[in-house]
């Protein structure tokens, strides 16, 4: 199904040969392919998509680095300072007392997160300096060797272990919510584009009427002079010369804009002028419902965003049961230790060094806020499953709508077809027929009204095909004509 040659050209030609300022500048000609390239590569949205799907992956890349070792180097050297302190005797009586000491301390440390339990385990390994200066002055080595670690903050709850379990499928919804993005900026650059072709196309029929009526005003008046037509009929062309003149200047206008803006959409120069081909080689294919209904199941990001909204709603059930329960944190260290007045002493025959330490917080009596926060929190999970439900209900109730549409699409378009190249015909017919005097001014003026919207009627239903094709492929992500999946390049 194709757009006339004759239609194409004047098109062209109006483009090119258009006299007005504004159109002095540099024009290209882009097809809608080339549009949507242009749109999904270098636009302001596209743009956005990307760095929001970067931000998630570089999101994703700290969540999996915060399980691996990580190896941290601290130190002073030195941390000096001289000052008078107030100390105890061992008759019970204060005195004050003079220090002067600089103290210079290395240390390295090992740590590394466990999923599994949620706690964290160290290994270190360090060394202090003190000097005392003065009357007495002397220096001291301390030194641990070796020193293990574990740290568990709470037994009942482990957040690491949910983290696991959300955080991959975020960065899934990330990167399908990117393709779809991307697919959404296609929709946008086509309604986009026929916004500039609707555009064009009225400005080409307000240019064709006018000279119409401009020359259909001189036969008129010619008639007039020799009797065969009433000054009624005068009037009527010389109203319908100064309407055609008024739209022509407001079509000037109107395609001004919209190019401008496309170009700015597409984050072209602003300079540039974009000369649309209209897309009419267009196939239609079938598309099964229940395919697009599995394919959108398994593409689509929302079954991501579900999967985590769910997750994250029973995360907070847990936690808030957790802190119903008693709180029990757990802080032991074994190693060994070693004094000495040099460095080699302090590593001399080292002593066990360990501790232990376990926290308890146990809630006697909240006045029930535990229990209305764990009600709120169970009460907000069962709200969320319902509104995911509702929410995939609605977006498959929009492929079988979407889906309907495009089957009804084929039988559309061969109807605007051929009431387009009907009324195109009895155009002509009928201004045949008033050069002849033979049909009114009315009469004609119908005729020409008729063309006029069954040209902008097809190019409406043209509009309708892409939008639907495109639309179709976003709700899927997938391509129904070469029958495979969607995978934007990130």
């Amino acid at each position: 199904m194709h757009y006339c040659s004759k239609w194409l050209a004047s098109i062209m030609y109006l483009m090119l040969s258009f006299v007005s300022p504004l159109f002095s500048q540099s024009r290209i000609n882009m097809h809608l392919e080339e549009a949507i390239q242009q749109a999904t590569s270098k636009s302001l949205d596209y743009n956005k998509a990307h760095y929001i799907v970067q931000s998630a992956y570089w999101n994703f890349k700290s969540y999996q680095a915060g399980f691996l070792p990580k190896l941290n180097l601290s130190g002073a050297l030195p941390n000096y300072y001289r000052t008078i302190t107030m100390i105890t005797l061992p008759d019970g009586k204060y005195e004050f007392v003079g220090q002067n000491v600089a103290s210079s301390q290395l240390g390295i440390n090992l740590t590394q997160q466990l999923g599994l339990t949620g706690g964290q385990i160290s290994l270190s390994s360090s060394l202090q300096r003190i000097d005392n200066f003065g009357a007495y002055s002397s220096k001291a080595y301390t030194s641990a060797p070796f020193s293990f670690s574990y740290y568990q903050n709470n037994l009942f709850y482990n957040e690491y272990k949910w983290q696991r379990r959300i955080q991959p499928v975020t960065y899934q919804e990330a990167k399908h919510q990117y393709q779809e993005d991307i697919e959404s900026i296609s929709c946008t650059t086509v309604d986009r584009y026929f916004e500039l072709l609707q555009a064009v196309l009225q400005l080409r029929l307000d240019q064709e009427n006018l000279a119409n009526n401009d020359t259909l005003l001189k036969i008129t008046k010619s008639r007039y002079d020799i009797g065969t037509m009433q000054l009624n009929d005068v009037l009527q062309a010389k109203l319908s010369l100064l309407n055609a003149q008024r739209s022509y200047t407001n079509s000037q206008l109107t395609l001004d804009d919209v190019e401008r803006r496309f170009a700015r959409y597409l984050n072209m120069d602003r300079n540039i002028y974009i000369i649309p081909t209209p897309p009419d080689s267009i196939a239609f294919f079938k598309v099964d419902i229940r395919q697009a209904l599995e394919k959108a199941a398994i593409n689509r990001g929302y079954n991501y965003a579900f999967r985590r909204r769910e997750l994250e709603a029973k995360q907070t059930v847990v936690r808030m049961k957790a802190q119903r329960s008693p709180a029990i944190n757990v802080n032991a260290n074994v190693g060994l230790t070693q004094t000495g007045s040099a460095i080699k002493y302090a590593y001399t025959d080292p002593l066990r060094n360990q501790s232990l330490s376990i926290g308890l917080s146990i809630p006697i009596l909240d006045w029930g806020v535990n229990a209305s926060n764990i009600k709120m929190a169970e009460a907000n999970l069962s709200l969320e499953l319902n509104n995911i439900e509702q929410e995939r209900t609605a977006n498959e109730e929009d492929i079988v709508y979407e889906v309907a549409q495009w089957e009804k699409q084929q039988e559309q378009m061969i109807l605007a077809s051929e009431a387009r190249s009907i009324a195109e015909q009895r155009y002509q017919l009928s201004k045949d027929k008033y050069a002849l005097g033979s049909i009114t001014y009315t009469e004609y003026n119908n005729a020409q009204q008729e063309k006029d919207r069954a040209e902008i009627d097809y190019l409406g239903n043209l509009h309708v095909y892409w939008s639907l094709y495109y639309t179709i492929r976003k709700l899927t992500l997938f391509d129904f004509l070469h029958l495979k999946n969607i995978v934007a390049q990130q």
